[in-house]
């Protein structure tokens, strides 16, 4: 086996160990828990950097049973919030609730502010807010290269392999005809 061939199975094996590892370690999905405090007077936020089509799912407990609200905003719509927190605009919200259940979509990359603010005559307190979160997302880049990848490493693979060199075309064998009667 030439060291040409030899190159091309170890490249290939080489691209086939890359592409698996690339499908086999996407993951997906990424879960999140974390406890905090809404001081007074003030509001929790949690920031996500978010591709388009990320889905956010969770739960939320404020753990003394108190109302709390929740909202999901873009990073313009936070912008404005941050300036004057009287504002509502926001892409996702919960009404006033002890309990919540999160289901949201993105729609376009960008940095997504999950908020909370106190229940109604609740400002001067401290709440307190267990929130278990999951973001999935699917990275079509990740998984195109994980399988062009493979192709590739097969195709490496079977060049290797290939028997080289032009193989003789068989002979026409010629039979033995009886020549003619005079």
């Amino acid at each position: 086996m030439t060291a040409r061939k030899r190159g091309l199975i170890a490249v290939g094996l080489i691209l086939l160990l890359l592409g698996g590892y690339f499908l086999y370690s996407y993951n997906p999905v990424h879960a999140f828990q974390s406890t905090f405090n809404v001081l007074p007077g003030k509001y929790a936020k949690i920031l996500a950097n978010l591709r388009d089509s990320t889905r956010i799912t969770g739960t939320f407990q404020e753990t003394s049973g108190r109302p709390i609200a929740f909202m999901i905003m873009s990073s313009a719509q936070f912008a404005q919030f941050q300036t004057n927190t009287n504002i509502t605009t926001n892409l996702y919200s919960l009404p006033e609730t002890a309990i919540g259940n999160v289901d949201f979509t993105s729609t376009v990359p960008d940095t997504y502010y999950l908020v909370f603010r106190h229940g109604s005559g609740l400002l001067t307190t401290t709440q307190t807010v267990g929130f278990q979160r999951t973001y999935t997302s699917v990275d079509e880049a990740a998984i195109l290269a994980g399988i062009a990848l493979l192709a590739l490493g097969a195709i490496e693979i079977y060049w290797g392999f290939r028997p080289t060199g032009r193989v003789a075309a068989p002979q026409a064998v010629q039979s033995e005809v009886p020549p003619p009667w005079p």
